[in-house]
């Protein structure tokens, strides 16, 4: 008898076929083993003595490179005839699976990838060969070489434009191969992008560089886009020769520019890059520290020893700090606070002042840290409301909460009160009686000058209003000139002041432009707000985020506004407005806040995306 096996690696099946015994019998029996060890019987009955082929199934695929030997006999009246010669099988080694091939313009070359299901390969052979239109090979295979032996991808740049090319590939163990791969199909190799692609920053101008590779190219495009907001735009069509382009007339922010080549029928996109022009002259340097991560935060106060404390609006929660010694604080019923509801006093320790509601009554509550333990007490008691009330309160010298309260009355100023201990008691001082009807329309605000003069700043449906307590108890008010808001309404106010007699505040509003933001600065000089003055437009954001600050000694004033461009900070100089953006990018929500520390110098504490828990001190 002849017999003989053939193993079939995608069923894991061994076929068989023998030849029939000459003369009679009752049947055969098939036995096998793995070489070198004993037979053993693989049919349960008697195999009819009329079949001649079988099947052996496996149930899970026998191991790579394994040796099976087979042999059948044929009984008669339970009497074994002679073997049959002995058929060998070798369990191949399992091929690399999954090959994908495609031009990738990032890496500048053919990724080829595979996965590698073998269990003893000990290396892998990538193969390339050129190919006609149709994907049939149109040269001999060359191997290519792999990073390390058992790689399960490679970008092969040595390809030239004008060729198509097929992949495959094979494993290995020892001198043993696994079947090739089917070859991919053809890849086709578009002009090759520029590499070494770089910027240098300029006043007001960007200038790129970069080195060329392609030869069939027939024109080089640039793309800029904003970095943070907006679609990228061709901004210069090149002759294919040209390795360098200056993009001149900047605002200050920062911008991505792509490269992309075409030779007029298949196109290259290139590595694309975010870039700045230079800061203005006058700016400060600032340098980057990271801190500790938080996941979510969005309040910041700055100590006077330059250290950040921070905390979370909803919940409400102060977080405590490796430099403090102040545990977590959190209380268990809060209605309402503003974001910036955390404070430090001049011993670095921490205040709050929130909201809370029961079923007859709003309390409105001071906490903080002694030193040894978390203190609160109740400063106002207010009717039940069903909106958040304004809140803002400053802490003066003494470490004491000054606080603006709007009481609830439908968002009239008469209906804001400002809040002082006086011989360790609160007392209120309504800010405007005399008129019934005088809405705000955006969030009033509070602040204190060095002296502890209250200053409050109330953005109206008609323009914006600075209201000062005077030394006999009374307030002042004035209009800021040329503070229309858009449509009734600001984005953004806020301000600082050095004393009653210069100040500045700050706004934003729709540009004359729909589709852009303006912002703004007003400022007080020798008691007189002068006009408002542009610092800037950008591509309306939805969200509108700014923080100002103005440094001890009364002379440096900061403010960091959020736009499509990126975080831009603004500093006061003799000779102006100084610009510069802070060395941020990735922008997704942003939480940033501005203040400078006891020795006068600038932080800004910026958390660059709510998705992430970086954040960094970018300190002079």
């Amino acid at each position: 008898m002849q017999l003989s096996a053939l193993y079939d690696a995608a069923k894991t099946e061994i076929s068989f076929t023998w030849s029939l015994l000459t003369g009679t019998a009752d049947g055969y029996n098939l036995e096998g083993r793995v070489s070198p060890g004993a037979y053993s019987q693989l049919n349960q009955t008697l195999i009819p003595s009329n079949v001649t082929m079988g099947t052996l199934t496996f149930t899970s695929a026998p191991p790579e490179l394994t040796i099976l030997d087979f042999r059948i006999y044929a009984v008669k009246n339970s009497i074994n005839g002679p073997y049959s010669n002995i058929a060998e099988v070798k369990v191949p080694l399992t091929p690399a699976a999954n090959l994908q091939a495609g031009f990738s313009t990032t890496d500048g070359g053919v990724a080829v990838s595979w996965s590698a299901p073998s269990l003893v390969a000990d290396r892998y052979v990538l193969e390339r060969a050129t190919s006609d239109l149709t994907g049939v090979p149109s040269s001999p295979w060359s191997s290519l070489p792999l990073p390390i032996p058992l790689a399960t991808g490679f970008v092969d740049k040595d390809v030239a434009e004008t060729l198509g090319y097929v992949y495959r590939v094979t494993a290995w163990a020892g001198n043993v191969s696994s079947a090739a791969t089917a070859p991919t199909p053809r890849i086709s190799i578009p002009p090759l992008a520029p590499t070494s692609f770089a910027a240098h920053s300029l006043p007001t101008a960007v200038g790129l560089t970069w080195v060329n590779r392609s030869q069939t190219a027939t024109q080089i495009q640039i793309t800029r886009g904003p970095a943070g907001f907006g679609a990228p735009a061709v901004v210069a069509t090149l002759p294919p020769s040209a390795t360098s382009y200056q993009d001149n007339n900047l605002s200050l922010g920062y911008y991505t520019y792509g490269i992309n080549v075409s030779d007029g029928v298949n196109s290259t996109t290139g590595p694309t890059l975010t870039a700045a022009p230079a800061d203005t002259p006058g700016s400060p340097i600032l340098v980057a520290t990271p801190l500790p991560s938080l996941s979510q935060m969005n309040t910041a106060a700055l100590s006077p020893g330059g250290l950040w404390a921070f905390g979370l609006a909803f919940p409400c929660t102060i977080f405590p700090t490796t430099w403090g010694n102040w545990t977590t604080w959190s209380p268990s019923s809060v209605y309402a606070q503003q974001d910036g509801f955390l404070r430090l006093d001049a011993q670095s320790l921490p205040h709050a002042v929130y909201q809370s509601q029961s079923n007859t009554s709003t309390t409105l509550t001071h906490a903080w840290f002694d030193g040894t333990a978390w203190k609160t007490e109740a400063v106002l008691q207010l009717p039940v409301t069903y909106g958040s009330l304004s809140t803002a309160f400053c802490l003066d010298q003494a470490g004491t909460p000054q606080v603006l309260q709007d009481t609830g009355i439908g968002g009239n100023i008469p209906g804001l009160v400002y809040l002082r201990k006086v011989a360790g008691s609160w007392v209120q001082e309504s800010l405007e009686t005399t008129s019934s009807w005088d809405p705000f329309s955006g969030t009033p605000r509070l602040f204190l000058d060095p002296s502890d003069t209250p200053h409050v700043l109330v953005p109206t449906w008609f323009n914006t209003r600075e209201l000062s307590r005077n030394a006999d108890g009374t307030w002042t008010s004035q209009v800021l000139p040329n503070t229309v808001p858009s449509g009734g309404g600001y984005y953004f106010e806020d301000g600082v002041w050095a004393d009653a007699n210069t100040a500045w505040a700050f706004y934003q509003v729709l540009d004359t432009n729909p589709m852009n933001d303006a912002f703004w600065v007003v400022q007080k000089v020798n008691g007189t707000w002068q006009p408002p003055v542009l610092l800037k437009t950008f591509a309306h954001m939805g969200t509108t985020l700014v923080s100002v600050a103005l440094s001890p000694d009364g002379t440096r004033v900061a403010a960091v506004c959020h736009t499509n461009l990126g975080l831009i900070l603004f500093t006061q100089t003799t000779q102006g407005w100084a610009e510069s953006v802070l060395p941020v990018t990735g922008l997704s929500y942003p939480y940033f806040k501005t203040s400078f520390d006891g020795a006068n110098h600038l932080h800004i504490v910026v958390k660059p995306s709510a998705y992430t828990a970086d954040i960094f001190d970018l300190h002079e």
